[in-house]
């Protein structure tokens, strides 16, 4: 499946320039009316009605989440920062990509049997990590990485288990593996198809094509943390794997629209799609973006769980894909009557 290529391909938040070259590779299969801004957001505008009709824009995020090169040490190791919500605590002897050549490292800290029992207690940090790409000197490393240099985890794409995935920027691939499909579609609405830039550093792409586009409805597809985890007390399990999508009512501390929310719900029930409900996802994501940017907009999310989000590597289900997928087609399908 094409998501696999999406997986393997690099671009974390400001760096989409290889992720973005294989989404638009794809889209001019079928489509020529491709538009990238200036930011660097995709947008495919797909119309089958006249232009009074509303103006629906579908928004998945192309980046991943990843590192990026800071500094030199003596020792010929490497300094770094993240770029989007990354659990710091799962990064030591993680095999990583530096930069467009690829260069292979691991990330490095020292080792427990000398740390002392104080080091052992404390939490990670930053300070004591280090990526080694097998250089013994300053001077080496510099004649081999710049400054700046962007790093994504050395994982490949593949199924296992019962009809489960797993692979590195599952958060948020899988949505834009799904827009992409949708988009391949002759779906009756005034479609917008977006696949937007830095969307795990504040969703700063969002802003630009909300304005611009100035969307009637604007459908929100992205993942979710699946907490059903065996050390999760059963209370908490809000989301899980192989159970639907996450269709909630609310992010951090914006709300969806109450209409729009029922409506896909209610399509799912009509055409027996399994889906999960929340009433909060505690995080805002493009939804605040866009709801900043848009005044009068009607807005509304579809989650995919994802297990190990914000790890080096996620899982999800391909069940949950699939039913997502048609949810979405379905609900395209006569969607202009709840707006």
């Amino acid at each position: 499946m094409f998501l696999e290529k999406l997986c393997n391909s690099t671009g974390p938040s400001g760096y989409e320039e290889h992720i973005r070259n294989v989404i638009r590779d794809e889209l001019s299969t079928f489509t020529d009316n491709i538009l990238i801004d200036r930011m660097g957001n995709i947008i495919v505008h797909k119309d089958r009605q006249n232009d009074s009709s509303s103006k629906i824009m579908v928004i998945s995020h192309i980046d991943e989440s990843g590192l990026i090169i800071t500094a030199y040490n003596k020792d010929g190791t490497l300094k770094f920062s993240t770029l989007g919500d990354i659990d710091k605590n799962s990064l030591p002897a993680k095999a990583v990509l530096i930069g467009d050549k690829k260069i292979p490292g691991v990330i490095g800290m020292k080792p427990i049997h000398i740390q002392s029992k104080k080091e052992r207690d404390e939490n990670i940090s930053y300070e004591n990590m280090c990526i080694d790409i097998g250089a013994f000197s300053q001077e080496e490393c510099r004649r081999i990485i710049s400054l700046g240099d962007f790093v994504v985890f050395n994982n490949k794409f593949s199924h296992f288990g019962d009809n489960l995935l797993k692979g590195k920027a599952l958060d948020n691939r899988v949505g834009c593996s799904i827009l992409i499909e949708l988009l391949k579609e002759d779906l009756n609405c005034n479609l917008y198809g977006v696949f937007n830039v830095q969307g795990n550093i504040d969703q700063r792409g969002i802003h630009a094509v909300a304005y611009n586009i100035d969307p009637d409805l604007v459908i929100i597809l992205d993942t979710i943390n699946s907490i059903d985890y065996m050390e999760i007390p059963s209370y908490f399990r809000t989301s899980k794997l192989r159970e639907g999508p996450v269709i909630p009512f609310k992010g951090g501390q914006c709300i969806f629209d109450r209409g729009i929310v029922e409506s896909i719900r209610n399509k799912a029930d009509d055409i027996g799609i399994p889906y999960q409900k929340i009433g909060d996802t505690h995080g805002e994501g493009e939804l605040k973006a866009a709801y900043l940017t848009v005044n009068n907009c009607k807005t509304a999310s579809i989650l995919l769980p994802c297990r190990y989000m914000n790890f080096n590597i996620s899982i999800c289900s391909l069940a949950d894909y699939d039913n997502t997928l048609f949810l979405l087609k379905s609900y395209l399908e006569d969607c202009s009557i709840n707006i």
